[in-house]
Parts: structure tokens; C-alpha cells; sequence
């Protein structure tokens, strides 16, 4: 039995590429010995895709191309007699694409009544809002209560503590009392 595994490990192994390849050889020798050719087989050729037709109710007068010149043209003309949303609706260009474009080119559309009215109470809201911390804040400047804790028991960032402090000129000790 060693005798045996000792010829096998000094031996070298058939290589299975070449098993194959004489397997392969040996099949084509059979075709062409039973009487069979060679045929040569067309190669690939490229042929266009077939144009659809267009339909006669595709083709419509909607919003010009986008980044056209016309396109500008058209938004820089309704912004001297539109608010932006009734531009949107009479260009029929997209709400996003409008805006785009307007900040792009700087082109402003006109303010509503309603859009005023509603920018103004906003605006005051946020006034009253302020006034009201900066009460708040006067009330805890003379506390001992850190900026930090203030702007806590407020509801404000520090960061807008520091803000309003500068803002109004109020006198609020970076550090509470040391104990």
C-alpha cells in the first residue's frame, strides 16, 4: 500500500484543460468525419428603432421649456401684474421651478393683501413674543440665576438669550451669585 501512494505524490497530475481539449478535438474530428460542414452564420446588424407618430391632442401650447429664454421672459412679465401664486396658475409652471426662477433672477411677484396681513400679524406676534422675554429676563437679572438656567426657565436657545441681552442692552452677569 506505500508503494502505491508513494508513485502517486512523485507523479504528475493531468490537467483537466487538456482532458477537455482533447475531448473537444475529438468531437469535431467526428462531425467533419460523418460528413457535416461548416456553415457561416450572419453576423449582427443594426437597425433603428421605428418613429412613433405623435398624437394630434400631445402636442399643446403649455408652459414654455424650461430654461428657455422665453421662460424667463414670461415670469419676468407676470411678476409686474401677478402675486406668485396666481403666476403659478396662469404660467402653469410648476410652483418649485417658479421660485427657482425668481430667486435666480432675482425677480419679485406682487404681495396680496392677504399675504401682507398675514406677514404683519407674524411680525407682531414675534415683537410681543420678544418684548415679553426681555420682561422675563429683567425679572431674573438680579436673581443669582446663571444665563443658562434663565434661558431655561424661559424656553429660549442661550444662544437667543445672548441675543436679546445685546439687542436691548440689558445687563444680565455672565455667572449667578458664587456661593
Amino acid at each position: 500500500m506505500q508503494s502505491g501512494w508513494a508513485a502517486m505524490i512523485g507523479d504528475p497530475m493531468p490537467s483537466q484543460r487538456d482532458q477537455v481539449l482533447a475531448d473537444l478535438n475529438a468531437s469535431i474530428d467526428s462531425f467533419f468525419a460523418s460528413g457535416h460542414q461548416a456553415k457561416q452564420l450572419p453576423g449582427p446588424s443594426f437597425e433603428p428603432r421605428p418613429i412613433r407618430p405623435i398624437a394630434a391632442d400631445a402636442i399643446e401650447d403649455g408652459p414654455p421649456k424650461p430654461g428657455s429664454g422665453a421662460e424667463i421672459d414670461l415670469v419676468r412679465t407676470l411678476a409686474k401684474t401677478h402675486t406668485f401664486t396666481e403666476a403659478v396658475k396662469a404660467s402653469g409652471i410648476e410652483r418649485p421651478r417658479l421660485l427657482q426662477l425668481s430667486k435666480a433672477h432675482l425677480i419679485t411677484f406682487l404681495v396680496s393683501s392677504t399675504e401682507r396681513r398675514a406677514r404683519t400679524a407674524t411680525k407682531k406676534k414675534r415683537e410681543d413674543q420678544k418684548a415679553e422675554h426681555c420682561k422675563q429676563i429683567r425679572a431674573l437679572a438680579g436673581t443669582g440665576v446663571t444665563r443658562n438656567q434663565a434661558a431655561q426657565q424661559i424656553g429660549i436657545s442661550y444662544g437667543h438669550l445672548v441675543r436679546l441681552l445685546n439687542d436691548h442692552g440689558i445687563d444680565f452677569p455672565l455667572r449667578g451669585k458664587l456661593k
